[in-house]
């Protein structure tokens, strides 16, 4: 009679099954991105600057040396270092590694995560998309049938008004605030406009309560074209500037990775950063230094160039076919 696993044993084994994907797939990337030269990048885990988007929480550390009262932030994304060097004349970029970000930790969401973001020179929205979705196929192993096979392509503001019955460019703030999804969540109506300050807060809790769990868990679905004012760092579009070229891509139920057709003009950026610091005080949210050394070196011209964020740990659950992020961390937020 064969003896049943201890809980232990049954753990360790978990573990190690989850270490091994790991560690074969960090393999699989760093193969896929020599193959298109694109250079990897140690990028540092502390600086003077921080994300500035409102909704992100940052974590703030006093000077290690101890000789300033100046604080360092735990980068929330390798983006800024990535720019500044694409900036100075660098090829090609790719940095894969541990982020930080203030947030309830729970099935899908730990406080340090590992992320993949990477730039290419003079790619058009589309070819970002595109190699987007192969990188979530391979993380994820496609070819051992465990994620999406397929993928579509769906138009932002389309598939928000086919979900919602709502216009995310002409619906008032407070007409989102009335979609009934916020009641069923118990915000009541006379504190919603306080909960959710800025119509795309409504924006976002909208898409994520309603609109993304229609999305059929077995394809990648990418949304595209937000709205401008939903997009910190793209470039508007063209031909219809009230829109950014960003995207986002879904599967398994959850959020993949979030793109863009990278703003450029180093002016625009600091206008934006400066709107978002003020959107942070209003919120109660630290306000983060500008890093003069980003503008400096945004300055003199970053070129043309998509790029895009995507969560490693996310597309481990994927292929390992679970359901909560801390079974695939070997030391989750409340072990670590």
């Amino acid at each position: 009679m064969t003896t049943p696993p201890t809980p232990r044993a049954s753990r360790l084994e978990a573990r190690l099954r989850a270490a091994r994907f790991r560690a074969d797939r960090f393999a699989a990337l760093r193969a896929f991105f020599a193959a298109r030269n694109v250079l990897e990048i140690d990028v540092p885990l502390l600086s003077r600057g921080a994300s500035h988007d409102a909704h992100i929480g940052v974590f703030g550390v006093p000077d290690p040396g101890g000789a300033s009262t100046e604080t360092r932030y735990l980068q929330t994304s390798p983006e800024p270092h990535l720019k500044r060097l694409l900036a100075q004349g660098f090829p090609d970029v790719y940095a894969l590694g541990k982020v930080f970000r203030v947030e309830e930790n729970g099935s899908r969401h730990n406080s340090e995560f590992t992320m993949i973001e990477w730039y290419r020179l003079g790619f058009k929205l589309r070819q970002m998309m595109e190699e987007t979705v192969a990188v979530c196929a391979l993380v994820a192993d496609v070819g051992a049938g465990r994620a999406p096979r397929d993928v579509v392509y769906r138009l932002y503001v389309e598939t928000f008004e086919a979900v919602t019955g709502l216009n995310p460019l002409k619906a008032t703030h407070a007409r989102l605030l009335e979609h009934p999804v916020f009641e069923a969540r118990g915000f009541p109506a006379a504190r919603r406009a306080e909960l959710f300050p800025q119509k795309n807060d409504a924006l976002d809790f909208l898409m994520s309560e309603v609109v993304e769990p229609t999305f059929d868990p077995a394809v990648f679905t990418v949304v595209h074209h937000f709205p401008i004012g939903m997009a910190l760092q793209s470039e508007p579009d063209q031909e219809e500037p009230f829109l950014a070229q960003r995207f986002e891509v879904y599967g398994g139920g959850m959020e993949l990775a979030n793109g863009y057709k990278e703003l450029i003009d180093a002016r625009e950026y600091r206008v934006r950063f400066e709107q978002e610091n003020r959107r942070r005080a209003e919120s109660g949210k630290p306000v983060i230094p500008l890093h003069e050394g980003f503008f400096r070196d945004l300055g003199a011209g970053l070129p043309a160039c998509a790029g895009v964020a995507v969560g490693f740990d996310r597309l481990v659950m994927l292929g390992l076919g679970v359901d909560d992020i801390r079974e695939v961390l070997m030391f989750p937020w409340d072990e670590a």
